[in-house]
């Protein structure tokens, strides 16, 4: 693919400070003109002096004894007098008119480009596809709309200022530009989202190709201030004229695309579909429904018990949350959760789980039953609250419900989401006497560093790494491996997912302190809870 070089689709105008003009050369003109108006009234002045009419009559009666050298010489100093009065304000009125033309086009600039980067705006990136879309119908020619959105800027802003993020968004703005042919157009039209305009590029191949590779480049490490920045992007791609055929369509289309690329993970692309618009709608639709849920009350909670390897009984318990939708019917947590989180009302649901959970294993007490640990999970932006520890303080006092039979759930990206933060949050909530757990383990990016650091008290193993126990080998080296490390941080180890007697006999092999799977029970709600605590099934299985 040829580079464009030249930029020559960008406008790139100076934007340097306007020049300190002084007062008597800002007003030059207006001077001149003074001086101009002051010789002729001088003039006319010195008329009264002389009687004009006379000294005309006197000079034309003389005018036979005139030389003609003395006519030229005073035809020539009058002639040049006025060329000169002429050129002086021909150039003034070509200086303002050049001014004028600079002040249009910055004008223009302004308006149809982006000042940090000099790449076209969102304006004039709708106004060169609207133009691309109809030299496309006339030669039914394809146009690729690539929506690309950089992740992880605010890490770069929180640590270099704002100078050092728009230093890398320039530099990330040059990096796509470098990767552009002759004629395609590359726009940025928010803070952190960019457009780029293929014309005439097919097939999709070429297409999923190009935008790899733009992934790539924008991946590889930025020099800020002399420190090594790293960011990850997602690439949204919507084709005329499947895609949409209005440039408004195909932006939206591959802004949804972008989205969907986004929640696949970083550093990934995805092309608009129908299949995608569809999955677009049942969100939104799944996002309405979950705005006025806790309000209908909704939401129930659901029970799974955490069983001791030694003596099979139950020593904890973990909530869930279920969702019921008159409309929707039964919604998995996996699907809307996510999505409270996108809409911003997780942090009122988990409040609401902590509180009903911290009530009903207090009733549970009330009722006569063996005191049990109960696990809530938290999410990532309750972490994000400076008072979590408040909060759960509240409920814990709310339900007269003891501390030590409290714990609270983490996941490693949770955790890692800003490590700092969360030790100093882990530190507050384990001086409440609640206890803390990893829950998911294996499936993040923990840092064994970190992990040391955190106030830990148990470590979940995650059910990917149980589920094909005893099959795989590498899975049980895995286990193992993760057991090992749990045991030397001296930490609680809970393996979750368990389905089968053999990966039950295996984690008692391997002394794991506690399961949890549908080997025992799936998650049920308080009432058939209290039935398993009164007579455990899995108590009547046989021990192989």
């Amino acid at each position: 693919m040829a580079k464009n070089n030249a930029r020559k689709n960008i406008a790139r105008l100076p934007t340097g400070k306007p020049e300190n003009v002084g007062f008597f050369k800002r007003f030059a003109f207006a001077f001149e003109s003074v001086f101009i108006i002051l010789i002729t009234a001088g003039s006319l002045w010195l008329t009264r002096l002389l009687d004009v009419p006379e000294f005309v009559k006197q000079l034309s009666s003389q005018q036979q004894h005139w030389r003609l050298d003395e006519i030229i010489t005073l035809a020539s100093v009058t002639a040049l007098g006025l060329l000169i009065l002429l050129t002086r304000y021909s150039l003034y009125l070509r200086k303002k008119m050049q001014q004028q033309f600079i002040a249009e086009e910055e004008i223009k600039r302004l308006a149809f480009f982006d000042s940090l980067t000099n790449l076209p705006n969102q304006a004039l990136c709708h106004d060169r596809l609207q133009h691309a879309l109809s030299r496309a119908e006339r030669n039914s020619t394809p146009i690729a709309v690539l929506f690309i959105g950089i992740q992880d800027f605010k890490a770069v802003n929180d640590k270099q200022g704002h100078e050092g993020g728009d230093k890398l968004l320039q530099q990330a703005a040059k990096r796509l530009s470098s990767e552009l042919r002759s004629g395609d157009t590359l726009a940025r039209i928010t803070g952190v989202e960019f457009i780029i305009i293929l014309e005439s590029m097919s097939p999709t191949e070429d297409i999923n190709a190009f935008a790899a590779k733009l992934i790539v480049k924008l991946a590889k490490c930025y020099r800020i201030a002399m420190q090594e920045m790293y960011i990850t992007s997602n690439i949204g791609i919507a084709v005329y004229p499947n895609d949409g055929e209005h440039s408004k369509e195909l932006i939206k289309h591959a802004d949804t695309a972008m989205c969907f690329a986004k929640e696949q993970g970083r550093n990934s692309l995805a092309f608009f579909s129908k299949d995608l618009q569809e999955q677009v709608n049942t969100k939104k639709k799944i996002a309405e429904q979950l705005l006025d849920a806790m309000d209908k009350e909704e939401f129930t909670l659901h029970y799974q018990p955490i069983v001791s390897t030694a003596s099979n009984e139950i020593i904890a318990v973990e909530a869930l949350l279920r969702w019921h939708n008159d409309l929707l019917g039964d919604v998995a947590p996996d699907v809307f959760i996510p999505i409270a989180e996108e809409i911003g009302i997780i942090t009122k649901m988990g409040d609401w789980v902590l509180n009903q959970a911290c009530l009903q294993n207090k009733s549970w007490q009330q009722q006569g039953y063996p005191g049990l640990v109960i696990a809530v999970n938290m999410s990532v932006m309750q972490l994000s609250i400076t008072d979590l520890s408040s909060t759960v303080a509240d409920s814990l006092a709310a339900s007269h419900l003891e501390p030590k039979y409290l714990e609270l759930e983490f996941t490693e990206n949770t955790l890692m989401k800003d490590a700092k933060q969360s030790i100093v949050q882990l530190r507050q909530l384990s001086a409440l006497g609640v206890s803390i757990a990893l829950d998911d383990f294996g499936t993040g990016y923990s840092s064994i560093k970190y992990l040391a650091k955190f106030k830990l008290n148990k470590l979940k193993i995650d059910g990917v790494f149980i589920k094909n126990i005893p099959k795989s080998a590498a899975d049980i080296r895995a286990t193992r491996a993760i057991i090992a490390l749990a045991r030397q941080l001296k930490l609680h180890i809970i393996a979750e997912g368990v389905e089968t007697a053999e990966q039950r006999e295996f984690l008692a092999v391997s002394r794991v302190d506690s399961m949890q799977g549908y080997h025992f029970s799936r998650p049920v709600d308080a009432k058939a809870f209290a039935l398993l605590l009164k007579s455990p099934p899995w108590l009547q299985i046989p021990q192989e």
